[in-house]
């Protein structure tokens, strides 16, 4: 490593110590498994009640860090900062009202595309998408007001899915923060490259893998602590919007993201299958797969790591036609094994 690199490694370091530490000093505190009334659902695969704080104490600590940051010089402001700060703070917002009194899904949409557009209006958002024969499809195609069709429409469709596309994979002990880790690693080596060379990106995606490290700490099987929705929705909010910061690495996230993705899709396939509403939660992900057939829990998130870090490698490696190419090729691969592991379920419950 030379100077800066070390640099950036002493800063997930850091914000790792200060967060395990304020969760493992909040999780001794015997209010905390009252803050919110819970009870165990059919699709829950934990026994016992534990805290959802996760995005509780993750998402102000970022905002104090980001701010530290800037105040410190390692960060410069941005006009664009200003919409991510208001919409971390928007998902905090919601996500303790929907544990406080579970909001139903179209509350929920509705508040996520607000969120979506406190980013849009700060100025973040989709210019062009990369095609496979290397050229540019510029999507600022009509304005009406403030707002510009199609970028703006699709800027919040990719904001909004991958909120909701993290926030379903928050169903095993450590998955979703894992792959959360994961994903924001990727996008640090890629902004520390020379051809990349965004150092402002690196440093918030190092803040945001310090913070949830220090929270998987407790996540890890068994966990003692959940993300909540507003843990998990914010995961999927930084990865969206970091690639929009980044020049619109959209082609980069999605493949980190992959997997979950992927999963959605399938989930998503199966509900209009068997006409049920696409909303309604079950367990139907390719985590509760692994688990029917009997895998343990660390087990199969242990390889849905090394799914997740494939398609990481991938993205390091691999310009946008490649990229287009694994996630195709992710898609059948991801499609039949779900297929298979629903036929072996099937055969284990008629036995």
């Amino acid at each position: 490593m030379n100077s800066s690199e070390w640099i950036y490694f002493a800063i997930i370091s850091i914000v790792y110590i200060i967060t395990s530490a304020i969760f493992y000093t909040v999780i001794k505190r015997k209010w905390i498994k009252h803050l919110f009334d819970q009870s165990i659902r059919s699709r829950d695969i934990h026994t016992g009640i534990k805290p959802k704080i996760g995005g509780l104490i993750i998402i102000p600590l970022f905002v104090m860090l980001f701010l530290l940051g800037i105040g410190g010089g390692l960060l410069i402001w941005q006009k664009e900062f200003f919409g991510l700060l208001l919409g971390a703070i928007a998902i905090l917002v919601y996500g303790y009202i929907d544990e406080k009194y579970d909001l139903s899904w179209k509350i929920q949409f509705i508040w996520q595309f607000g969120i979506a557009g406190i980013v849009i209006l700060s100025g973040i958002g989709i210019q062009a998408l990369s095609l496979p024969n290397g050229g540019l499809w510029f999507i600022d195609t009509w304005s009406f007001g403030l707002m510009v069709f199609p970028r703006d429409i699709i800027t919040a469709l990719w904001i909004v899915g991958l909120m909701n596309v993290v926030n379903w994979l928050d169903g095993v002990d450590g998955l979703a923060g894992g792959v959360g880790v994961i994903g924001f690693t990727t996008l640090a080596i890629l902004s520390l490259t020379p051809f990349v060379n965004q150092p402002h990106i690196a440093f918030i995606a190092t803040l945001l893998i310090g913070l949830y490290l220090g929270f998987l700490r407790f996540n890890w099987y068994p966990s003692k602590i959940f993300l909540g929705t507003y843990g998990s929705m914010f995961l999927g909010y930084m990865l969206a919007v970091l690639a929009l910061i980044s020049g619109g690495k959209i082609a980069t996230s999605a493949l980190v993201l992959a997997f979950p993705i992927i999963d959605a899709i399938v989930v998503i396939s199966q509900r209009i299958w068997n006409k049920k509403s696409i909303f309604k939660a079950d367990n139907r992900h390719f985590h509760h797969k692994l688990l029917q057939i009997g895998l343990r829990q660390r087990f199969a998130v242990g390889i849905m790591y090394i799914i997740s870090i494939i398609f990481g490698i991938s993205t390091l490696i691999l310009e946008t036609r490649g990229k287009i190419i694994i996630f195709i090729l992710g898609v059948i691969v991801l499609i039949i094994i779900s297929f298979l592991l629903t036929q072996s379920i099937v055969k284990k419950a008629n036995k």
